[in-house]
C-alpha cells in the first residue's frame, strides 16, 4: 500500500459496524484538512505495511471478554508475533470503543495504543475511550485529531511493496459527496440498527424441547416485514428488549417514585418509568452503581458511640418499681449485671466496604441481584430519580445466531433462543431477553426492535464442492441449521458433518425431523449425537470428534472447513484442544506442529477454522 505526502491510513477494527462507521465518518472528515484518507479494515492490511505510514488512526471496538473484534484479531495477531522493531516517523491516535459494564472495558483499543507507543510511534492525541453512548466523545476526537495530522509536515515515505497487496478502489460517499479511498469490501449499510430498529412482530414461538425436558429453548420467528434487511447464513440478530414492567413497577415503589419524574438519559429527557423500561438494564445490577453509593453509605463523621445514661427497671406482676438508676457522666458508671455499649458499625457500610474491597464478593453479589435486591440491602439510602438511574448500566441489545438461510422463508428470520430461567433469593427470574420473547411478546402483536449484525468470518466457504464440519451443542446447533438450508438451496456437492448434542435424545433433540430429511437426501452425510444425561457415562461431542478422528483429519487434509458454535467456557475449549490431538495423532504431527497447524494455518492462514463462540 502505497502512501504520499499526506496519506492518511483510518484502520478500524469492527464488529457491529459501529467503529467502522466512525472510521469512514473521520475519513470524510480529513479531506477538509487537505489530507487523503484510507480507510481500510484491519483485515485488509498487514503489519508491513504500517512501515509506509507517517499518519495512522486506529478505531477499534472491544468484542466479548475484552478481545479483539473478529476482522482485528490476525493482524493483532501478526503485531505481537511480528519482527517490526521500529515504527519511528509514524503517528498516531487510537480511539477504543467499548461498554462500561463490562471489567475490561475498551481493552482492544488499549492494547493497540500501547502496542503502537512500544515500538515508537508518535501518539500525537491521547487515546479516547468511549462507552455505549460513543457518537459525542468520537467526534470530538475526531476533530482534535485531525488537527494534529494536518499538522505534521510532509515527509515522502519509501514504499514497502508486498506480493499479495490489493487494489484499493475509489468510491463515492455520498453523504460528503467527496471520494474517499476505502477497501474494495465496502458494502452498502443498511437504516436499521441498535439506534434505529426496524419494528418487527413475531410469526411464531413455540418450544423445540421434547415432553419432560429440564429445558425451554424456543423456535422463534421475526417478520422483516417491508425493512428490506438482508442477512447470510452466518449473521447474527439483534434484539433490543424491555425490561419487565413488573420489576419496574417495583422499583418504583421501593425508590418512593410516582415514575413521572423527568431524568436526562444517554437519549435525552424522559419520564423515569420509560427510562427503566426501555433505557437501563434493570434486571442485573451494575458495578458502577454500587460503587456510586459510597458517598451515601460512608459516614462523614466518623463512628457512633453508644452510652447508658438511665435505666428503669419494672415488674411485670405489680408494676412496681425494681431499679431506677442515672448516670453520673463518669466513664466507668454503669449499672451492675450490665454490659457497655460500644461503637456499633453500620452494616450497609460493612457491605458496601466488602463489595468495593473485594471483586469476588462484587462479582458473586452482582450475578445474584437486581436492584430491587439491592435497594432492599440499602434500605437506609434515600435517592433523588437521577441518582437512582446513574450508574445503571444502559439497555443493550443481544445478538441471536441466525437459524434460517434467507432464501429458505424470504422475509422471515429465525432464531433458537434457550430461555434462561432460575432463582435467588425467593424470587422466580428470567434472562432480560429470553424471558422478554417468551413471555411477553405475542406473537402477531407485539412489536420488536431488531436489526442485522453481519459477520465476515463465520460463513460458508466460497467453493461449494468444501467439505465442512460443524460442531454445535444446545443452541449452538441454530448457524449451522442456517448453513444447511443454504447448502441445500445452492445443491452444493461439499459434504456435511453435524456434531450436535444436549441433556437427552427425548428433550433436546432439536429440529430431528430436519434433520433427518437431510440424511436421507443425502445433504447431511454424517450426523454424530452426544448425550449427557442418558446413559451411566457423559458424552459429549469432543468424545465422538475423538472416535472419528480418522476420518475427522481425512476431511481436514482434503482441504475441509472446520466450525464451532457454542459455549466459550467449556465446549468450545475442548473441542480446540480435541482438534489438535487429531490433527497430532492422524496427521503424524507433534503436539506442538498440530498446535501451530490449527492456530495459524487453519484458523488465521487459511481461514478455514472458525468459531463463532460466547
Amino acid at each position: 500500500m502505497m502512501s504520499d505526502a499526506r496519506s492518511l491510513l483510518i484502520l478500524y477494527g469492527s464488529q457491529s459496524g459501529n467503529s467502522e462507521d466512525v472510521a469512514i465518518q473521520t475519513g470524510n472528515a480529513a479531506v477538509k484538512h487537505n489530507l487523503k484518507p484510507i480507510v481500510r479494515a484491519m483485515d485488509e492490511i498487514s503489519i508491513n505495511e504500517l512501515l509506509s505510514q507517517t499518519r495512522v488512526l486506529i478505531c477499534c471496538s472491544t468484542w466479548g471478554d475484552g478481545e479483539q473484534p473478529d476482522n482485528a484479531e490476525d493482524l493483532w495477531e501478526e503485531a505481537n508475533s511480528s519482527n517490526v522493531e521500529s515504527l519511528n516517523g509514524l503517528h498516531f491516535s487510537v480511539l477504543a470503543l467499548g461498554d462500561s459494564s463490562y471489567d475490561l472495558f475498551c481493552e482492544s483499543g488499549k492494547e493497540w495504543d500501547n502496542w503502537l507507543e512500544s515500538k515508537g510511534a508518535v501518539r500525537v492525541y491521547d487515546r479516547v475511550d468511549c462507552d455505549v453512548d460513543y457518537e459525542e466523545p468520537a467526534q470530538t476526537w475526531s476533530d482534535a485529531v485531525l488537527m494534529k495530522m494536518a499538522a505534521i509536515e510532509d515527509v515522502e515515505i519509501p514504499v514497502v511493496k508486498e506480493s499479495n497487496e490489493e487494489i484499493i478502489q475509489v468510491i463515492e460517499v455520498p453523504s460528503e459527496e467527496i471520494e474517499i479511498s476505502v477497501s474494495k469490501k465496502e458494502v452498502v449499510k443498511s437504516q436499521w440498527n441498535a439506534k434505529n430498529p426496524y419494528s418487527s412482530k413475531l410469526t411464531q414461538n413455540f418450544i423445540l424441547n421434547g415432553e419432560g425436558s429440564g429445558k425451554e429453548t424456543r423456535h422463534i420467528v421475526f417478520d422483516l416485514g417491508d425493512s428490506e434487511l438482508e442477512y447470510k447464513a452466518g449473521d447474527a440478530l439483534g434484539v433490543i428488549p424491555i425490561c419487565p414492567p413488573e420489576i419496574v413497577a417495583d422499583l418504583l415503589s421501593l425508590g418512593g417514585f410516582t415514575g413521572e419524574e423527568e431524568v436526562e438519559t444517554n437519549l435525552g429527557i424522559c419520564s423515569l418509568h420509560d427510562a427503566l423500561s426501555t433505557r437501563y438494564e434493570v434486571h442485573r445490577v451494575s458495578k458502577k452503581w454500587i460503587e456510586s453509593l459510597g458517598s451515601k453509605v460512608v459516614s462523614s463523621e466518623g463512628p457512633i458511640e453508644i452510652r447508658i445514661v438511665s435505666r428503669d427497671r419494672v415488674s411485670t406482676s405489680d408494676g412496681s418499681t425494681i431499679m431506677s438508676w442515672k448516670g453520673s457522666g463518669n466513664a466507668d458508671d454503669i449499672p451492675s449485671d450490665y454490659s457497655q455499649i460500644v461503637s456499633p458499625n453500620d452494616p450497609t457500610e460493612e457491605l458496601w466496604n466488602k463489595l468495593t474491597s473485594d471483586s469476588k464478593s462484587m462479582e458473586d453479589y452482582m450475578w445474584t441481584r437486581d436492584y430491587i435486591d439491592a435497594l432492599r440491602d440499602f434500605s437506609n439510602i434515600t435517592f433523588t430519580p437521577q441518582e437512582f438511574i446513574d450508574g445503571m448500566d444502559r439497555l443493550k441489545p443481544r445478538l441471536y445466531s441466525i437459524a434460517s438461510s434467507p432464501e429458505f422463508e424470504p422475509g422471515t428470520v429465525h432464531l433458537t433462543v434457550g430461555i434462561v430461567r432460575y432463582s435467588y433469593h425467593d424470587r422466580e427470574r428470567a434472562g432480560l431477553t429470553t424471558g422478554y420473547l417468551s413471555d411477553r411478546c405475542v406473537v402477531e402483536e407485539t412489536p420488536i426492535g431488531v436489526f442485522m449484525s453481519p459477520t465476515r468470518s463465520f460463513i460458508l466457504p466460497e467453493n461449494g464442492d468444501v467439505d465442512c464440519i460443524m460442531v454445535g451443542p444446545g443452541t449452538g446447533i441454530a448457524p449451522f441449521r442456517a448453513f444447511l438450508q443454504q447448502r441445500d438451496l445452492n445443491g452444493d456437492r461439499g459434504k456435511n458433518w453435524l456434531f450436535f448434542g444436549d441433556w437427552t435424545e427425548e428433550g433436546e433433540y432439536y429440529y430431528k425431523e430436519e434433520m433427518d430429511d437431510w440424511k436421507n437426501r443425502g445433504v447431511l452425510n454424517k450426523h454424530d449425537l452426544a448425550w449427557s444425561r442418558d446413559g451411566s457415562e457423559k458424552v459429549y461431542v469432543q468424545h465422538l470428534m475423538k472416535k472419528n478422528g480418522s476420518e475427522i483429519w481425512s476431511w481436514i487434509d482434503g482441504g475441509g472447513y472446520f466450525y464451532v458454535c457454542g459455549d466459550k467456557s467449556r465446549m468450545a475449549k475442548d473441542v480446540h484442544q480435541t482438534l489438535i490431538d487429531i490433527c497430532s495423532e492422524h496427521g503424524g504431527m507433534s503436539p506442538d506442529d498440530a498446535k501451530s497447524f490449527v492456530e495459524d494455518q487453519m484458523m488465521k492462514k487459511e481461514k478455514r477454522y472458525l468459531r463463532d463462540v460466547y
